[in-house]
């Protein structure tokens, strides 16, 4: 349990008792572990309420309103823009990559230096911040092979660097992380990771396929995570299948 840095507080919901040994050695290791005995699974409705209330009460006590993302609003209206603009011209605006190699590409507002995607990727996380958290955010079909390299990259980095680290598929995860991406603390990394569409579908009256909203949703968060000055890099995969070597670079 050495791979945790001492910032992190421990929700245990025990049902069959099968991570006792493991909670048992989070103890051990001095990190505070918080435990809930779930009968079964229909109290898992009452849990979800627990952590609602939790989270309200905890924003009244810090000044924060509970119920206005103030920053989500800033990627929605860069990726209203972005639509607009490939309604008119047909390409979406995405910049020049700082690194590119075997049919990936990285993008960042910073230079990424690297002979491989390693190297890359590497670099990019020595800028991680102690303390500080590290957010995957995937633009990516959410399904059993992609959320498998999502939690491997989350194990590899936090034993890289310490670091908590987070992992959600966009656009979905701006509607719960997204105002704290971009509004909370400056102690953060964002590793977005982006595809290109195998099979897409055009959106009917729109002059836009599917896998274009979701592009320019991923480019009005990224854009949007720069102007709130966060540290923040952009891989872009030939396919989401190519996942696996982002994964390889990072194990």
């Amino acid at each position: 349990m050495n791979h945790y840095e001492e910032d992190r507080l421990f929700v245990y919901l025990r049902q069959t008792g099968g991570l006792d040994e493991a909670m048992e050695s989070l103890r051990k290791a001095g990190h505070p572990v918080i435990e809930f005995t779930i009968p079964g699974v229909y109290e898992i409705g009452a849990e979800m309420f627990r952590w609602e209330i939790a989270t309200v009460v905890a924003c009244s006590i810090v000044g924060v309103n509970a119920f206005d993302q103030p920053n989500v609003e800033s990627s929605k209206k860069i990726t209203k823009a972005k639509i607009a603009e490939y309604q008119k011209n047909g390409k979406l605006k995405e910049g020049k990559p700082a690194w590119k190699k075997d049919g990936v590409a990285v993008f960042s507002p910073a230079a990424v230096p690297g002979a491989s995607l390693k190297a890359v990727l590497n670099g990019s996380l020595k800028k991680a911040k102690a303390g500080g958290y590290i957010a995957i955010n995937a633009y990516l079909p959410r399904n059993g092979d992609m959320i498998d390299a999502l939690q491997r990259m989350r194990v590899a980095i936090r034993a890289k660097t310490g670091n908590a680290v987070t992992a959600g598929f966009g656009p979905r995860f701006q509607h719960s992380t997204g105002q704290f991406h971009k509004g909370g603390l400056k102690n953060a990394l964002f590793i977005q990771i982006t595809a290109e569409s195998e099979k897409d579908v055009e959106i009917p009256t729109e002059g836009l396929s599917f896998g274009t909203l979701i592009r320019a949703q991923a480019l009005g968060d990224y854009e949007a995570l720069i102007e709130a000055k966060r540290k923040v890099i952009r891989i872009h995969l030939p396919s989401a299948e190519a996942i696996a070597e982002v994964v390889k670079a990072l194990e």
